[in-house]
């Protein structure tokens, strides 16, 4: 059951990427480049609703975390090789996937990045665990145990000021948007 709901929302993510014109090189680079909040407003936008529903099913039972151990090192070296990954392939993991419908060629080259990279990441982890893992392990951090929260509270809370942040970026963002032409009015191929 539970792979069966993985594939369904898995699914329904991909449908809105391409139906929000997320999947593409031009937005992911646009947001790495910090020229193009469209991917980010998103992005921050399911986080947020996330975070309101999963955190109250959690208290009821219905969900279970799976919290991670935090280690510094090697979550700050993973995340600048997978965001130049991210860059190069115009892809990230999510979008790649939604973009296969859409026949981008450039999709086997990104499954190939990231399936070298996975290979790479078995072969180096034992001998770099000391280096990346160890240092600066600081356990399973949560936000609410940072906090001293209730864990319902501080998701529902930290969703709420996300989404709110997504709605001050949007009207930041549209405001400061140059004016496109109607290129259909002006005659404009």
């Amino acid at each position: 059951m539970e792979l069966i709901l993985g594939l369904l929302i898995g699914t329904a993510f991909g449908f809105i990427l391409r139906r929000s014109r997320v999947a593409s090189n031009a937005c992911i680079r646009g947001a790495l480049a910090l020229t193009d909040f469209h991917m980010l407003k998103l992005l921050l936008t399911a986080v947020g609703v996330t975070l309101i529903l999963v955190f109250p099913l959690s208290a009821l039972g219905i969900v279970n975390f799976s919290v991670k151990p935090t280690y510094v090192v090697g979550i700050v070296v993973g995340g600048l090789l997978f965001g130049v990954g991210m860059a190069v392939a115009g892809f990230c993991p999510g979008t790649m996937l939604a973009a296969l419908p859409g026949g981008d060629r450039r999709f086997w080259w990104a499954v190939a990045g990231g399936l070298a990279g996975s290979l790479a990441y078995a072969l180096v982890y034992e001998p770099l665990e000391p280096l990346l893992i160890r240092p600066l392990n600081l356990g399973r951090l949560t936000l609410p145990d940072l906090l001293g929260l209730n864990p319902v509270v501080a998701g529902v809370g930290v969703g709420i000021v996300i989404l709110v942040g997504v709605i001050l970026l949007d009207r930041t963002t549209a405001r400061n948007k140059p004016a496109i032409p109607d290129l259909a009015r002006t005659g404009v191929d």
